[in-house]
């Protein structure tokens, strides 16, 4: 479906149009590609993890990373460090899957100390300084959506795929502030990342799995909210309208040979190009 039949199904005025239309530009236009991302930053992590490995991570993180807000760990021999090579470039990652730890560790680095009231719901939490960046990841399921809502019968599986979709997941936020200098918070960024998080993680692409962790589809997930948190119900409604056309566009796309044929970094890079409605219009 077009944008100006989505424009006219839900019938919005002259505002709405020009708010929904506003909301699905595409901000990745006219960026320039870093052929040399910096690692720079690389430096002092390596010198972390090596210190984590002689006297382990929760060491490591309250003596090194967060020495103002040093955390209680309730599982300290289960959190761990390593500098993940991904189709992003080298990117440290600090995983936990007790989720007391991820949740108090995520409040004393990103929040100063202060917990969030979404924390129960974050799993987790890409920091990007001007001289460091790092991921904290949990085990929770991804989105909040059980392993019975996508028909999986294996607990333990789901949340080893949640681990490797968040991964995924923000090394595609990663890659296109490294390539592009843009990471956005709206919801063109977020079906790139979860679609490359999904196929990573399970091999392959699901539309339905996709509008679940949005909520578009009804049950536990409902990210949508807070993504179109400042559009008004109709105009919500339309952009929820597009989402779907282009989840559906990718799980077609995915299946193809040209898909097969290209690399994550390649595939980030066209749905960069194209924008969520030229996502929607695709094949």
């Amino acid at each position: 479906m077009s944008t100006d039949a989505i424009i006219g199904k839900f019938g919005l005025d002259d505002t709405e149009k020009a708010a929904f239309y506003d909301y699905i530009a595409n901000r990745f236009e006219g960026c320039e590609e870093n052929p040399e991302p910096d690692e720079s930053f690389l430096q002092t992590w390596e010198s972390i993890i090596s210190y984590a490995g002689i006297f382990g991570a929760a060491k490591a993180v309250n003596e090194r990373i967060c020495r103002q807000r040093p955390t209680e760990f309730c599982s300290p021999e289960k959190l761990e460090m390593s500098i993940y090579s991904s189709f992003a470039g080298r990117i440290p990652v600090i995983f936990t899957p007790d989720t007391r730890d991820f949740e108090q560790l995520v409040t004393n680095i990103a929040y100063k100390g202060v917990r969030p009231e979404n924390i129960s719901q974050t799993g987790a939490s890409f920091l990007h300084g001007k001289s460091t960046r790092f991921m904290i990841l949990s085990a929770k399921p991804y989105s909040n959506v059980p392993a019975s809502e996508l028909g999986l019968d294996d607990g333990d599986k789901w949340a080893e795929m949640s681990f490797r979709l968040r991964r995924a997941h923000e090394c595609t936020h990663y890659f296109t502030k490294q390539v592009f200098g843009v990471t956005n918070n709206i919801l063109h960024d977020e079906i790139m990342a979860d679609f490359i998080g999904i196929y990573e993680a399970a091999g392959f692409y699901r539309a339905e799995w996709f509008l679940r962790f949005m909520g578009i589809i009804k049950g536990s997930g409902e990210r949508l909210v807070f993504y179109t948190s400042e559009l008004s119900p109709k105009v919500r409604d339309a952009v929820s309208e597009l989402l779907a056309e282009a989840a559906y566009k990718l799980e077609a796309w995915s299946l193809t040979p040209d898909f097969a044929a290209m690399t994550n970094a390649e595939r980030i890079k066209l749905m960069c190009r194209k924008g969520l409605a030229g996502i929607a219009q695709m094949m």
